[in-house]
């Protein structure tokens, strides 16, 4: 498995207050891969949130919050004590609850030394940690994709990038896969796939499918080069959004003509395709965490071909970071863009998913934030 990493900041120092975004605060977050966190402590900013990440001597993560309560050192510049995390300035140490156990020259810590810790969970390769009252924490509520990292029959590769916007243009971006026509137009893209495309969006409570079905178009270079298409092709694309911001993306293709049913093309790859998932945490109103991975059956894509695969699936993103961190850049140049976010002036066939998707997070950001009568 192929791993991408990109940060171009510091992940301990966050670029402005996060708090003014449209943030759902109960529900669990991916805060890291499994193997970002160790036993060195890692810092990152979660709904502007300062986090570090550690694990115990028996492997059990942990999260609390990275800010000494004595002169606001980030623990995360300290150092592990067995299970316990000592500040590197002047030596308190926490321990997994946040509870201050020892204040050197002191016979006992005062209550105020105390930080706060955050519930966490492993789900296939990520570490979640659930931001809201730690009360209602659900481990039932986890999304809990199969996310084939470890499945010997498939071949896959994972990504991290702190990009430079907000997490809402992501899952536009992802909810609207005509994009591919243009910003990824010499792997996975075509004109066809944008001009010949039927799209349906099904909306439940809080989740959005969106189905593009495209028949009889050209195939775009990367099935040429890996499925070796010489024909036109069928193919379908399923980006399937779960609160608070997670995306599942399913892609196949088949001959022309052959018949693909709606079950198949939500699960199935058809001759040549994949799937792709997507957590989405946002840092701060104007920065995410984006966790990534692609997988494909092992069949799909010969040894021979995958040095130059592993290389364009990892650009990949990387165009689509370009682009959205260009919106933010031109958003807030926008004195009447609401909250940093985008501000249409109409709309188009391929938004029915992201106008969907946006109104889920409107009522569940109300309903989090209403005040008792």
């Amino acid at each position: 498995m192929a791993t991408m990493t990109r940060a171009r900041r510091a992940p301990d120092t966050p670029a402005e207050d996060g708090r003014d975004g449209l943030f759902l605060r109960n529900h669990w977050y991916v805060a890291a891969w499994r193997d970002e966190v160790g036993r060195k402590p890692l810092a990152r900013v979660v709904l502007g949130d300062y986090l570090v990440l550690f694990r115990t001597e028996d492997g059990r993560a942990v999260a609390l919050e990275n800010r000494c309560p004595h002169r606001n050192l980030p623990l995360s510049e300290g150092r592990l004590i067995g299970d316990t995390l000592e500040c590197g300035y002047h030596g308190m140490v926490f321990d997994c609850r946040g509870a201050c156990t020892h204040l050197p020259g002191a016979p006992q810590p005062p209550a105020w030394a105390r930080v706060k810790a955050y519930p966490v969970i492993e789900r296939r390769g990520w570490v979640m940690v659930w931001m809201g009252d730690p009360a209602r924490a659900d481990e039932s509520a986890a999304p809990d994709y199969n996310v084939r990292l470890d499945d010997p029959a498939w071949f896959s590769l994972k990504g991290y990038i702190n990009v430079r916007c907000g997490y809402r243009l992501i899952l536009d971006n992802l909810l609207d896969l005509s994009h591919l026509a243009y910003v990824h137009g010499s792997t996975t893209g075509n004109r066809a796939l944008a001009e010949q495309a039927t799209i349906t969006a099904e909306v439940e409570e809080s989740r959005v499918r969106v189905t593009r079905w495209m028949s009889d178009i050209p195939p775009a270079k990367a099935f040429v080069d890996y499925a070796g298409y010489g024909g036109t092709i069928d193919r379908w694309q399923v980006s399937e959004y779960t609160t608070p911001s997670y995306i599942y993306v399913n892609s196949g293709t088949a001959p022309a003509g052959r018949g693909v049913s709606p079950a198949e093309r939500r699960d199935s790859q058809g001759l040549w395709g994949f799937v792709v998932y997507h957590a989405l945490t946002p840092e701060t109103a104007r920065s995410t965490h984006q966790f990534w991975a692609v997988a494909l059956e092992q069949r799909m894509v010969p040894e021979a071909g995958r040095p130059d695969f592993e290389k364009q699936m990892l650009n990949i993103p990387l165009e689509d970071v370009a682009i959205y961190e260009a919106q933010q850049r031109a958003i807030d140049l926008d004195p009447e863009a609401p909250d940093g976010d985008v501000r249409p002036r109409g709309m188009i066939a391929a938004d029915k998913g992201l106008f969907a998707m946006r109104k889920i997070l409107q009522r569940l950001h109300a309903a989090e934030n209403r005040k008792p009568a």
